[in-house]
C-alpha cells in the first residue's frame, strides 16, 4: 500500500491525471527520443564505432580531436562540429615516447586520417616551360638604302611599302652636281694618264696613275659599281643622274623620302628585310631560367596556322629583368622560307626541358658538341669556326649542357609536389619511418630546388627511398601542434597558434591580404532602381580595366573622368537609409580616386590607382551587388602589386590582366563569378 502511493505521489507530481496526463507523458517520450536521435544519429557502422574505440589498448580512455581544428577534443569518435571531418583518435602517451619532432600513430588512425606515402627517387627532373611572344624582324638581315652623295632623288622605283625586291634591282635614280664633277675629274685623270704614256719623267706617270685611282676610288665611295665605273671610262662621257640597287633581296618595310626631295650625305631612303628568317621575342618567368638555355630547341604555334608547329633556336637571354612585367625576354630564330610567318604574330611556345642534380639541361643533339656562341644554329662535331660570323666554336658543356657522360648518379632527388609544405621561406617534409610499433611520422625541414611538373627537386634534407607523406601532412601537423611540438605553424614548438590556414600551405596568404575588407553590414533591402543607377559606375570602371589591359593609358583616363561623372549622377534618394550611409561613404573613396587616375601621366601611376580603386569597386559589389543580366568575375594576379597579388572585377572569365597588359595578358585566375543581385536568392 505505501509503494502504491508513492507512485501515485510521483504520478501526480507530473500531473498524469486523465487525458492531460497522457499527453504530458507522450510529449516528455518524444522530446527524450528528438534528443537522442540527434545526439546518436548515424548509421550503423558509426554506432560500432562508438563502441569499439571508446577505450584504447592501454585500457585509459581514447579522446577524439579534428586533424583541422586540433581545440576539438572529444570522449568519443565522431563528426567536427566546425567542419564535419571524420575525428581521429589522440592516444595517450604517444607524445612522449618519440622524438621532438616526431609522431607516432596506429593503424588505424592512420586510415581515418588517409595518410599516404611514396618513396623519394632519383630521376631526371622534366617539365615543359611554356611562352608567349610574337614574331620580330631579324635585326641583322635588315639593310637600308641610303645616299652616298646629296643630290636630288629623281625617280623612286619601289613606289610602295611592302613591295617585294630582289638583290640588284634598281631602286633609286638620283642627280647629284657632286657626282658629274668627280666623273669629269675621272675623265681628265684617263687623259693625263693617255698624254704620259711616252714621257720619259717617271714621277709624272705615278702622280697621274695615283690621281685616276683616287678618283675611282671616290665614285666607288659614291656608290657606283665598278661596271658603272667602267662603263664612264670606256664612252668617256659623264652621267648626272646615278642608280642606286638593292643590296639585300626582301620586302620594303618602310619608304622614308618621296620624289623631288633634296636629299643628304646619309638620308636614309628605304629599309628593306629579308624575311627568310625571323626572331621570336618570348618572354619567360624568372622561375623558368633554370630551364633555359642557349642552343635550346622551342617548338610554337601561331593562331594563324592552327593545327601546325614551327621550330626556333634560342639565340638570346636577356641579362636584365623587365622591372615592370618581372619577365626576361628570351630571343629565338626561326627560318621563314614559305614566308608564312609575318612580323608582329602573336605566337605560343614551349620548351621541354630536363636537368641533372648539377642543375646542367641534358639535351641528346648537343651532348659533346661544339656550337657558335653568334649562331645557335651552327653546330659541329668538334672544334672549328662559325660557317656565318667566323668566330671560334665553343663546347654545349660551357654554356650549362650536361655533356655525354651521364649516369644514374648524376640525376637529382626528387619527391612530389603535393609532399613539402611551404611556408615563405621553409618547406616542411614528413617522412614516414617503418617501426614495429606503428607508424612513425618525422618532420623535416628540406631545401627545395625548382618545381618539374608533378614534382619538386630536393638538393638537402631527404635522402633517397624514404618514405614522404604527400596526403595528410597538414594533419599530422596539427596532430604535433596539439602535443606542443615543433610544426609547420610553430617550429619552435610550444602551444598552437591561435590562427589556422585551412588550405595546408602558405601560398594563399598573399590573396588573402590582398582581398579588400568587406562590408560590415550587407544591404539587401535597396530596390532595382538603386541597383540599376550603379550600372554606370561598374560600367565606367570596366572600361578603365580593360583600357589598362591594352595598355592604354588615353582610354584609362577618359573612363576615369567618366568614372567621376556617373558617380555625381547618381540619385542617393533611391537608396534606403543604411544603404544611404553606406554610398557616401564609398563614393568620396571612389571619386577621390577617379581623380587620381584621370591625372595618371602614365601607366605606372594608373595601375598604382587601379589598386585601391579595385578594392572599393569590390566592396561597393559586396554592399551591393549589380543588377546586369551577366555575371562579373572576381579576378587575381599574384604578381601585382610588387608580388604582394590584387584583386579586380571583369565581365568575362578569361583574365585581362589590367597589371601587365598584353605582356602578361593571361597572368592570373578567375576567383569566381559574382552573379547579378536578382539571381542571389531572389535578393
Amino acid at each position: 500500500m505505501t509503494d502504491q502511493k508513492k507512485n501515485l505521489s510521483f504520478i501526480d507530481r507530473f500531473s498524469l491525471r486523465g487525458i492531460g496526463g497522457l499527453v504530458g507523458l507522450v510529449a516528455v517520450a518524444i522530446l527524450a527520443f528528438s534528443f537522442g536521435a540527434l545526439f546518436f544519429s548515424g548509421d550503423e557502422q558509426n554506432v560500432e564505432t562508438h563502441e569499439q574505440t571508446e577505450v584504447s589498448s592501454t585500457g585509459e580512455a581514447t579522446i577524439w580531436t579534428c586533424s583541422m581544428h586540433p581545440q576539438i577534443k572529444l570522449p568519443k569518435p565522431g563528426k567536427c562540429p566546425i567542419c564535419f571531418m571524420d575525428l581521429i583518435p589522440l592516444e595517450p602517451g604517444t607524445g612522449d615516447e618519440v622524438g621532438p619532432r616526431q609522431l607516432r600513430m596506429s593503424e588505424s588512425a592512420k586510415q581515418i586520417a588517409r595518410i599516404q606515402s611514396t618513396p623519394a627517387k632519383r630521376a631526371y627532373a622534366e617539365t615543359e616551360i611554356r611562352l608567349v611572344g610574337k614574331i620580330a624582324y631579324d635585326e641583322t638581315k635588315l639593310s637600308y638604302i641610303t645616299a652616298w652623295v646629296p643630290g636630288r632623288l629623281d625617280r623612286l622605283f619601289a613606289d610602295y611599302t611592302g613591295i617585294t625586291v630582289n638583290k640588284g634591282d634598281h631602286m633609286v635614280y638620283m642627280y647629284s652636281p657632286e657626282l658629274l664633277a668627280t666623273q669629269e675629274e675621272l675623265i681628265q685623270s684617263i687623259s693625263a694618264v693617255k698624254a704620259l704614256g711616252n714621257s720619259a719623267s717617271t714621277v709624272l706617270q705615278s702622280t697621274a696613275d695615283a690621281t685616276l685611282n683616287a678618283t675611282r676610288d671616290k665614285l666607288r665611295l659614291f656608290g657606283l659599281s665598278a661596271e658603272q665605273i667602267e662603263t664612264i671610262e670606256t664612252s668617256l662621257t659623264p652621267t648626272d643622274h646615278l642608280t642606286i640597287n638593292a643590296p639585300i633581296g626582301g620586302v620594303v618595310i618602310h619608304k622614308n623620302a618621296q620624289e623631288g626631295m633634296y636629299v643628304k650625305t646619309g638620308t636614309r631612303i628605304y629599309t628593306i628585310a629579308d624575311l627568310k628568317k625571323l626572331w621570336v621575342m618570348f618572354e619567360a618567368y624568372e622561375s623558368d631560367l633554370t630551364w633555359l638555355r642557349y642552343g635550346q630547341q622551342v617548338t610554337f604555334t601561331s593562331p594563324s596556322f592552327p593545327g601546325e608547329t614551327f621550330k626556333a633556336v634560342i639565340s638570346f637571354i636577356d641579362p636584365v629583368v623587365n622591372p615592370k612585367t618581372r619577365t626576361i625576354q628570351v630571343r629565338a630564330v626561326v627560318n621563314n622560307e614559305k614566308l608564312a610567318l609575318k612580323p608582329d604574330m602573336f605566337v605560343r611556345g614551349f620548351v621541354k626541358s630536363r636537368l641533372d642534380g648539377k642543375g646542367r639541361v641534358i639535351d641528346d643533339y648537343l651532348a659533346g658538341k661544339w656550337i657558335s656562341p653568334m649562331h645557335p644554329e651552327i653546330v659541329k662535331n668538334g672544334p672549328g669556326t662559325c660557317d656565318i660570323c667566323g668566330m671560334d666554336l665553343v663546347r654545349a658543356e660551357s654554356l650549362g649542357y650536361a655533356g655525354t657522360s651521364t649516369s644514374s648518379n648524376d640525376a637529382p632527388l626528387l619527391i612530389p609536389a603535393s609532399a613539402p609544405m611551404i611556408t615563405g621561406k621553409r618547406a616542411i617534409v614528413y617522412v614516414e619511418i617503418p617501426n614495429d610499433d606503428g607508424p612513425l611520422y618525422e618532420g623535416r625541414e628540406v631545401l627545395l630546388g625548382p618545381r618539374a611538373g608533378d614534382y619538386y627537386v630536393v638538393k638537402e634534407g631527404i635522402e633517397e627511398g624514404e618514405l614522404v607523406v604527400t596526403s595528410g601532412a597538414f594533419k599530422i601537423d596539427s596532430e604535433l601542434q596539439i602535443q606542443a611540438k615543433p610544426s609547420m605553424m610553430s617550429p619552435e614548438g610550444g602551444s598552437p597558434p591561435p590562427g589556422h590556414n585551412h588550405g595546408g600551405s602558405m601560398k594563399g596568404m598573399g590573396e588573402k591580404d590582398a582581398m579588400p575588407a568587406t562590408s560590415e553590414m550587407k544591404s539587401d533591402s535597396e530596390s532595382e532602381e538603386a541597383l540599376e543607377a550603379l550600372s554606370p559606375i561598374y560600367n565606367a570602371y570596366f572600361a578603365i580595366q580593360m583600357a589598362l589591359a591594352d595598355d592604354d593609358i588615353d582610354k584609362a583616363t577618359k573612363a576615369a573622368d567618366l568614372l567621376k561623372t556617373n558617380i555625381g549622377k547618381v540619385n542617393m534618394s533611391l537608396f534606403s537609409r543604411t544603404g544611404h550611409g553606406q554610398w557616401m561613404t564609398l563614393s568620396s573613396d571612389l571619386d577621390d580616386l577617379a581623380g587620381k587616375m584621370n591625372s595618371a601621366e602614365n601607366l605606372e601611376q594608373a595601375r598604382e590607382v587601379f589598386i585601391p580603386l579595385s578594392k572599393n569597386m569590390i566592396q561597393l559589389h559586396d554592399t551591393f551587388g549589380h543588377s546586369d543580366s551577366k555575371d562579373y568575375f572576381l579576378t587575381f594576379c599574384p604578381m601585382a602589386d610588387n608580388n604582394n597579388g590584387a584583386f579586380w572585377l571583369q565581365t568575362v572569365d578569361t583574365v585581362y590582366n589590367s597589371f601587365y597588359g598584353p605582356a602578361m595578358l593571361r597572368c592570373g585566375e578567375i576567383k569566381k563569378p559574382l552573379a547579378p543581385r536578382s539571381s542571389e536568392g531572389g535578393k
